[in-house]
This record gives structure tokens, sequence and C-alpha cells, in this order.
């Protein structure tokens, strides 16, 4: 059973008091960022790793949580749903390009009950049209002489901002920089961020898969995706889990995932399950998965045109890289997987009309073309390439 990771540093007010914590990704004991890691991914797994694995009252008490974003979640600020609103300070990287997305994303985000802050800023040109919208602004105190610090402090006062001092490492500069009217701070002088840890459960990746690209299909019910979250024991548990958290304020407990499901709705299932794709599947190259969504899909659309059950051929085109996914004979594979016997049989002979398409993507991946004798050729070229574009944008998510 593998390990999470998430550190968090106090905030604290003037006065001493903890205003919040600041959560920092960790990929292991190591008390470090790993700079292998890019922003997306680390947000990604705080943020599922705060809501799900500790839990944000455990992590942050009656404080604020500050979290690091990156544009991806600026711009796709529904991957931020999750986030108790009025309890996060979301903090805009100063890596971040500041674009019209950008400012909407900011904006809405303002709208659902979220505190903005700007982390280590120092060119007030480029982010001009985000400083109206930020309540506090963070400064790295070691880009700056205090002469500049109390000059930014005035700045934020006519403002109405409040200022944070980070990266502060002695009592002469807390003192110093409470001096010019600071409201926070943040630093090793306080304390270091803590590492807290704990084992996580396996994520079962067929079901992550099949639950996201139902997503992209109209006509799957709440029902639908409630059936598929309840086939993986850890992704059920993390659903119940968040529903019966303290930051949904439900008065009974949640005991059903179908009754999750109707509580979380369709959109917010699909922002849970990005995110823990984004953050637990990236050990598989993304090439086998779009090849996982891509077979899925012309699956489906393969059977639509021939009056085959569609959802069943669905689940078998995802279902062909299993042994790959599980580093295992599709044999032994297909044991632990509930299918019918004519999926089985199909999966491990190639039997039937499975077979028949497994064939047919054989051809289209290897680059080759359909013989002419086949009836329907060029139209099934046009499901293939349908099938790969739908792909890519459905695999968008994990980019």
């Amino acid at each position: 059973m593998s390990a999470f990771y998430i550190a968090r540093q106090p905030i604290l007010c003037a006065n001493g008091e903890t205003y919040g914590y600041e959560l920092l990704f960790r990929s292991s004991n190591s008390n470090a960022y790993d700079p292998s890691v890019d922003g997306k991914t680390a947000t990604s797994n705080v943020l599922f790793n705060a809501v799900v694995e500790v839990g944000m009252d455990n992590l942050v008490g009656n404080g604020f949580a500050f979290v690091n974003l990156t544009d991806e979640f600026l711009v796709n600020t529904e991957l931020l749903d999750l986030m108790p609103p009025k309890r996060c300070v979301l903090e805009v990287l100063e890596t971040v390009e500041v674009t019209d997305a950008v400012v909407a994303g900011v904006k809405s985000l303002i709208d659902k009950g979220h505190t903005i802050a700007l982390d280590d800023f120092v060119d007030k040109e480029r982010f001009a049209r985000l400083l109206p919208l930020a309540k506090i602004i963070k400064y790295d105190i070691t880009d700056h002489s205090m002469e500049e610090l109390k000059a930014y402090r005035l700045l934020d006062e006519e403002a109405g901002r409040y200022s944070l001092a980070e990266r502060v490492e002695t009592h002469e500069e807390f003192e110093e920089l409470r001096s010019y009217g600071f409201h926070y701070f943040q630093g090793y002088f306080f304390a270091k961020p803590k590492i807290i840890t704990g084992a996580k459960l396996p994520q079962n990746r067929v079901a992550l898969l099949q639950l996201m690209a139902e997503f992209n299909n109209p006509n799957a019910t709440i029902e639908d995706l409630a059936e598929i979250v309840g086939r993986d024991v850890s992704l059920g548990v993390r659903t119940l889990k968040y529903v019966n958290s303290p930051i949904n304020g439900l008065r009974a407990e949640v005991t059903s995932i179908q009754h999750a499901a109707v509580l979380l709705g369709r959109e917010l299932i699909r922002n849970w399950v990005t995110l823990l794709v984004m953050s637990q599947m990236d050990d598989k190259p993304s090439e086998v998965i779009k090849l996982a969504l891509t077979r899925a899909r012309f699956c489906q659309q393969l059977a639509q045109e021939t009056s085959l059950p569609a959802a069943n051929y669905f689940t078998f085109g995802l279902l062909s890289l299993l042994d790959v996914f599980m580093g295992q004979s599709m044999q032994d594979a297909i044991g632990s997987i509930a299918v019918s016997e004519q999926m089985r049989d199909e999966l491990v002979n190639h039997a039937g009309e499975g077979g028949r398409m497994l064939e047919l993507l054989k051809v289209f991946e290897t680059g080759g073309s359909i013989a002419v004798e086949e009836p329907n050729a060029i139209r099934l070229g046009q499901i293939y390439q349908s099938a790969v574009t739908w792909s890519e944008e459905t695999s968008g998510l994990l980019k």
C-alpha cells in the first residue's frame, strides 16, 4: 500500500495567533519540494490529499488553507469545486500568465467565496489586472529591501489589501515588518513545514478511466456513474469520505454510493475523478491511456452502428488493454474483473464481434488499411479517426 505526503506551514497574525496554513506538495518524507514534479501535478496532489486523505478540518482546523495554483486551475476553476468556499486562500503563483481566461477564472472563484492572494509579488505592472481582485499580497522578503516592503505596505493599505511577509527568519525581521503594518507572517522563525503522511488505498485505474470516459456519454445517468464508482473499493471509500466530511455540512451520514453520487452531482463527480486521474495515474504513459480510450470509443461507436449493446462494447474496448495496465496476461488480469462469459471469451480468445473489433483496431494502430472487400471500409476509418479525436480531447484532462 503506497503512502501520501503533504506538508503544512503555519501563517500567523501580527498578534501571534494562527491564521491558517500553507499546504505544500511533498513526494516523500524529505521536507523539500521535488523539482521533477510539475506544478499542475503538485497542486492536484495537494488538493486531493487535503480533501480526501487527511481532511481539511484535520489539516487547518478553523483556519484558512493557502493553496498555490497554476494557470490550469485558474482557467478550469471547476477543478476547485471540491475545495470548501470561504475556507481557502487561493494563491496565484508568480509564474502565471495573466490572460483574459485567468482573470475571468479568478473572478468566478471570488464569486464562489474564495479569497485570492498574489504569491511572491514583485511585478505590479504584470499583475495589474489581478491586483484589484486580490485581498492578500504575499512578499518574499528576501526579494526586497525593508524600505521597499514598507512602501508596498502603504500601497496595500491605500487599496484595502492585506500584506503577508514570507521567509521571515529572525525576530528582528518580524518586529520591523510588524511595525510597518504587515498583517500576516510566515517563515522558519515561526515554524518549518511539517510533513503529514499516511497510507493511501491503491487505485483501480480501469474504474477511473471508465468513469472519466462516461462523462462524455450524454446518456449516462447518475445511477450509471454511481455503479462504476461502486466497482472500486478505493474510489468508493474516498467518495463516501468526502461526502460525509464536515465541509459539506450534511446532517445525516451518507452510506450509499448512489446517494453520494446524487448529492455530488454529475459535474462534481467529473471534477473529483479528474483530480484522481491527474494525481494518481502518472505512472502510466499517457499514450497507453489514450489508446485505451480510443479503443473504447471505437468499439462503442461500431456497436451503435451494428445494433450491438454500445455500453458493453465501450467496456470491452477499455478492458482490451487490461493486461497492459495490470502487468499480467489477459487470462490472469480478467480473472479479477466481473464480466460476462461472452466478453471474457472475446477478450481472451478474440472470439465473436469483439474479436473482429480487435482485429480492425490492430490494423489501424499499426498504420495499415482495411481490405477493400471489408464492408464499409471507408466508414470504419471515419469511426476510428473520430475515436482518436475523442480520446485526445478526453485524455487532455491528463496533460
